[in-house]
């Protein structure tokens, strides 16, 4: 193992667990659900076949039936249950620890992915023109409809049964999603939320259906046993908009006093450079964190232990080297050569690029 990542293999306390490194599998959609929002058994085993990974953080799941996305697993019934129920079996046999992320898509979505009851909604009806995948390819989101107030808080309830849902799940706890421009994003942010009511304009309106999300998820689990993840900067869905450095200033200093497991930030959305102006706006945001960070952006195993030998992350959550590196624990250690990516087969279809990139010997094999 290179000296200079040796960081990346210390042990780190997330709420109540400890993780075996700080190489984290970061929430990643792969499409590949089956009808009724179930997963197939393939899930199960690409899950455990990454289960060296300190944390996993499961894929954005839907916390009703409306949440938007293609082909994205569910977790309001009880198939769902148990069908994240094997995935869950499966890493702990493997010794390893699973969040489930919690998602609702908002304005990031179409009408046509929709069932007819359902209609795209988020906090103002103001739309977004970054385009979405449908059954007919990717198409500019439909207009989004301003939730009512009742509307708010039977969203409420349905993370607060996801929550519940995902305990009998076996899940060791949840992520909240409140970044990517999707639905808690887009009320945090004033760029996307113009309401008029105890849910828009000042900070704290702004802030008050996460803090209630929140509430609840740790009615639930208990602080220790959930996170919270941001993208303040990201340009994502038509993001990043305004005075975001006072908006996630406010944020942050709400949530330093939850005493939840950890932070994930998504600082850079992949192929992209952040600007100057960016970086320092993330660089003052983790600063005013007091908690576990997880840095998430485009890090290599170097610059990933370099953020955390500064201080400046506790843990890095990794994307695409984990798609097509199941053991990229390993593969880091050992200073490998890294498996290339099949961008063609990232979202949708079968066990080809998904559960099927080699290991480094065939003694690591993973349920093959």
């Amino acid at each position: 193992m290179k000296e200079s990542i040796k960081t990346l293999f210390e042990s780190i306390k997330i709420g109540r667990y400890t993780a075996k490194n700080r190489i984290f599998m970061a929430p990643m959609s792969r499409y590949r659900a089956l009808e009724g929002d179930i997963n197939p058994e393939i899930t199960t085993t690409y899950y455990a076949q990454r289960a060296t990974a300190g944390l996993i953080v499961a894929e954005s799941t839907k916390i009703n039936k409306g949440s938007g996305g293609i082909n994205c697993p569910g977790i309001y019934n009880k198939e769902q249950v148990a069908s994240w129920k094997k995935v869950t079996d499966a890493v702990h046999r493997k010794g390893g620890l699973i969040f489930l992320q919690l998602w609702h898509s908002g304005r990031a979505s179409h009408s046509s992915i929709l069932p007819e009851d359902c209609e795209v909604v988020a906090p103002s009806a103001i739309p977004s023109t970054e385009q979405v995948m449908t059954f007919d390819g990717m198409q500019t989101p439909t207009p989004p409809r301003a939730l009512t107030t009742k509307e708010i808080q039977e969203l409420r309830d349905d993370f607060e049964k996801a929550n519940e849902y995902a305990l009998q799940a076996g899940f060791d706890g949840v992520e909240i999603h409140a970044a990517g421009g999707f639905l808690i994003d887009s009320f945090l942010q004033e760029s996307t939320n113009h309401r008029t009511d105890a849910y828009g304009g000042s900070l704290e309106n702004r802030f008050r259906f996460l803090s209630e999300v929140l509430d609840d998820a740790i009615n639930v689990w208990g602080a220790d046993r959930v996170g919270i993840k941001l993208s303040p900067v990201s340009a994502y869905n038509n993001m990043g908009e305004g005075d975001v450095l006072t908006t996630f200033k406010y944020v942050i200093s709400q949530l330093n006093t939850c005493n939840i497991a950890f932070l994930e930030i998504n600082e850079e959305m992949p192929f992209s450079t952040l600007t100057e102006e960016k970086r320092a706006i993330i660089n003052e945001l983790q600063s005013l964190w007091d908690g576990v960070y997880i840095a998430n952006g485009n890090y290599t195993a170097e610059s990933g232990a370099a953020r955390i030998e500064q201080e400046k992350a506790s843990a890095i959550s990794y994307g695409r080297f984990f798609i097509a590196n199941p053991d990229l624990v390993e593969r880091f250690r050992q200073d490998s050569l890294m498996n290339e990516l099949d961008v063609q087969k990232f979202y949708g279809g079968d066990h080809k690029g998904y559960t099927d990139y080699p290991f480094l010997t065939e003694n690591a094999l993973i349920n093959k």
